[in-house]
């Protein structure tokens, strides 16, 4: 009886920032997806190998959200346990299958985005040592997804235990550990994907200028390692299961945060031709009061003197702007 517990403690819920959480990056990830995929159709032509590992990308991220949802909506997290318990027992059955699938859904989410910034630093980067290197970290980016899902799968001796409440939790091994866990070889890889461009890119024979934009632009891949520090920070925070679905709430929503933060930095720097038509649409439209009221155009000027003058400059920085466009483009 739900009588027997204080005022208030049956009412209370931290359920519903994990649903303003949830649906939000779910129209955010498919509006960024969207837009990377028109962009580089628009400006390339075509897709590669990269934009294509996107996909399973978002399908496995967006799952994360959905099951954010069915985990308060009938898993009951975001309620005490005892609660849940007193109430809507079989709330604690649907709980544990659905954290079951978020740990399978979470390794997959994390791994697809990083395989496809790997993917680009390929198509950007030809050097045979980084090369090496990229496939290196790639593979460990793969086994570090594929033990975490077998380790989900495997952690209690049979694959009921988890939902099975007259087995669960004696039948399995330490599942709070593993929760604490799966944030370190994600960081540790996060690590090794920011520090490896950096080199190269700062023998690139451009202005230093030139070389600290490129830096910011492959940092944006530090966004997700930034969540994954928060989500492992809020893991270590939670020392048991006792009151689980009300304490795990607040690990859902990092969980979810990290992984929309993992595909939203793998496609920022490919929008960036996006951000240029934008800017420049934007500059045009301030600028035409301006021409209109009096200032000096280029059209009042003569043409005749004006184009070898435009021609030269051109040709003096056609290569140095497209390289750097290419290698921004990623």
């Amino acid at each position: 009886m739900t009588s027997d517990f204080p005022a208030g403690y049956a009412e209370e819920t931290n359920g519903p920032p994990v649903l303003i959480a949830s649906g939000i990056f779910i129209g955010l990830q498919i509006t960024i997806v969207a837009l990377r995929l028109a962009t580089r159709m628009t400006h390339r032509g075509q897709l590669g190998i990269d934009d294509y590992l996107i996909l399973p990308a978002l399908a496995f991220s967006v799952g994360i959200c959905v099951i954010a949802i069915l985990e308060v909506m009938i898993g009951g997290v975001g309620r005490h346990l005892a609660i849940i318990k007193a109430t809507d027992p079989m709330a604690i059955q649907n709980w544990a299958k659905l954290a079951y699938s978020m740990e399978t859904t979470y390794c997959a989410a994390i791994a697809f985005p990083k395989l496809s910034i790997l993917a680009s630093y390929l198509r950007i980067f030809t050097t045979k040592p980084f090369r090496l290197a990229a496939y290196g970290v790639a593979a460990f980016v793969a086994a570090t997804a594929i033990a975490g899902i077998v380790t989900s799968l495997t952690i209690c001796s049979t694959f009921a235990g988890r939902w099975d409440t007259h087995v669960f939790p004696g039948n399995c091994r330490n599942i709070l550990a593993y929760w604490k866990g799966m944030s370190v070889p994600n960081i540790v890889s996060d690590v090794v994907m920011l520090v490896l461009p950096m080199p190269v890119i700062w023998r690139l024979h451009i202005e230093r200028a030139q070389k600290v934009a490129l830096m910011f632009v492959f940092l944006l891949g530090s966004l997700g390692m930034v969540a994954s520090i928060v989500r492992i920070i809020v893991a270590f925070r939670i020392t048991g299961l006792q009151d689980g679905t009300y304490d795990s709430a607040v690990l859902v929503i990092w969980s979810v945060v990290e992984a929309a933060c993992y595909l939203i930095a793998a496609c920022l720097p490919t929008l960036r031709p996006l951000f240029i038509s934008m800017a420049r649409t934007a500059r045009d439209t301030l600028s035409y009061p301006k021409q209109s009221s009096g200032t000096l155009d280029e059209s009042h000027v003569d043409s005749h003197h004006l184009k070898p003058i435009r021609r030269r400059y051109e040709a003096d920085n056609l290569s140095e702007r497209q390289m750097l466009e290419d290698k921004t483009e990623v």
